[in-house]
C-alpha cells in the first residue's frame, strides 16, 4: 500500500493492533492483516458554535474556530505550548508597556519560522500516534464538550458589552484548558479563535436602537445649540441695525436744524429788522413749494399734503413746538 505524505496508517493483525505504516510504500499480509484506518498529522481547523447566556441575562452565540493537530513526537508539545506561554506572556507585558513593538515583531517572526518544517519528521513516537488514534475516538465533541462546560460556568462571569472586549483573555484561557485536556491523548490545540459573539436578533435591534437614539439625541443638543447660536446673532444684528438707523435719523435731523439755522441767519443778515420767525416760515413755504414740484415732477407716487399755503403756518409751529420738546445730541 502507498501512504500519503503528513499521514499515519494503523495495520491491525486479527482485529490487533500490529504496527504502523509511515508515509510512502509499506507492505503487509492481506490475509492476516488489515489497515484499521489513518490519522492525518496536518493542522486541522474547526469551526465550532456554543451557545451561553452573559451575565446581563443575554443568550449569545459565540463562534470560534479551533485548531490542532496529532502530535508526532515529544519535542512538538514543548515547541507549540513554549510558543503558545511566550504569546501570553507578551500580551500581559503589553498590556503594561507598549514600547518594544520592534523587538516583539522580530521575535513573532522566529515564532512562525520555528513552527515550520520542511520535509518530512524523523522521529515520531509511537506512543503517542496510538493514543490520538486508539484512546480518542472523537476530538471534536470532546472539544464542543469542554467549551461549552467552560462557557456554562465561566460566561456568567460578563455581561455581553464585557463579553466582547474579553476575546483575547478568553481565547488564552481556552486555549490553556483545551491543551491540559488533550496533550494526554496526543493532541495539541494550537490556537483558539473567538470569531464572532452573535446575540439574538432582538437583542441586536434593540443594542442598534440604543445606540441610534443615543446618536439622535447628541444630534438634537447639537442642532439646538447652532439654532440658539443663530438666534442669538440674529438679535445682536437687529439691535445694532436698530441703534444704527436711530444713530442716521438723529444725524439727519441735525443737519436739517443746522440747515434752517444756516438759513435763518442768512435770511436775517440780508433783510435787517426782519424776525426770525418769519424767515422760518419763509424758509418752510419754499420746502413745501419744492416738495409739490417734486411729486408732480415724477408723477409715480402719491402724496396728501395741506392744499392751502396757510397752512405752512401751522406746518411751522408744529416743526417748533417739537424742536422745543426733543433733545438733539
Amino acid at each position: 500500500m502507498c501512504v500519503r505524505e503528513s499521514t499515519v496508517s494503523f495495520v491491525e493483525s486479527f482485529g490487533q493492533f500490529d504496527h504502523m505504516a509511515y508515509p510512502g510504500i509499506s507492505c503487509f499480509n492481506c490475509c492476516t492483516q488489515s489497515v484499521a484506518g489513518s490519522l492525518s498529522l496536518r493542522v486541522q481547523q474547526h469551526d465550532i458554535p456554543v451557545s451561553t447566556r452573559s451575565k446581563d441575562n443575554v443568550f449569545v452565540t459565540v463562534r470560534m474556530s479551533v485548531q490542532l493537530k496529532v502530535a508526532e513526537n515529544k519535542s512538538e508539545f514543548e515547541r507549540y505550548l513554549g510558543n503558545v506561554n511566550h504569546a501570553q506572556k507578551k500580551d500581559k507585558k503589553s498590556k503594561k508597556q507598549k514600547k518594544q513593538e520592534k523587538q516583539e515583531n522580530d521575535e513573532d517572526v522566529e515564532m512562525a519560522q520555528a513552527r515550520i518544517e520542511i520535509g518530512p519528521t524523523k522521529h515520531r513516537d509511537d506512543t503517542i500516534l496510538y493514543s490520538a488514534y486508539y484512546k480518542l475516538d472523537d476530538p471534536v465533541s470532546m472539544i464542543l464538550s469542554s467549551l461549552e462546560e467552560y462557557f456554562r460556568f465561566h460566561g456568567m462571569e460578563y455581561t455581553l458589552d464585557e463579553m466582547f472586549a474579553a476575546k483575547n483573555e478568553m481565547t488564552h484561557e481556552l486555549q490553556t484548558m483545551l491543551n491540559e485536556k488533550m496533550n494526554p491523548f496526543g493532541y495539541i490545540i494550537c490556537n483558539v479563535l473567538v470569531l464572532d459573539i452573535d446575540p439574538d436578533e432582538t437583542v441586536k435591534s434593540a443594542m442598534n436602537d440604543i445606540v441610534a437614539s443615543e446618536k439622535e439625541k447628541r444630534a438634537q443638543q447639537a442642532r439646538a445649540e447652532a439654532d440658539k447660536i443663530t438666534k442669538i446673532l440674529d438679535a445682536e444684528a437687529e439691535s445694532r441695525m436698530r441703534e444704527l438707523a436711530g444713530e442716521g435719523v438723529a444725524s439727519a435731523r441735525k443737519a436739517i436744524i443746522n440747515g434752517l439755522q444756516s438759513s435763518v441767519e442768512s435770511f436775517t443778515a440780508a433783510l435787517k429788522g426782519a424776525r426770525p420767525s418769519d424767515v422760518l416760515v419763509t424758509v418752510l413755504m419754499t420746502q413745501y413749494m419744492d416738495t409739490l414740484k417734486e411729486a408732480a415732477s415724477t408723477g409715480k407716487n402719491t402724496f396728501i399734503l395741506p392744499s392751502s399755503p396757510g397752512a405752512v403756518a401751522s406746518i411751522e409751529e408744529q416743526v417748533r413746538t417739537t424742536l422745543l420738546t426733543t433733545k438733539i445730541k
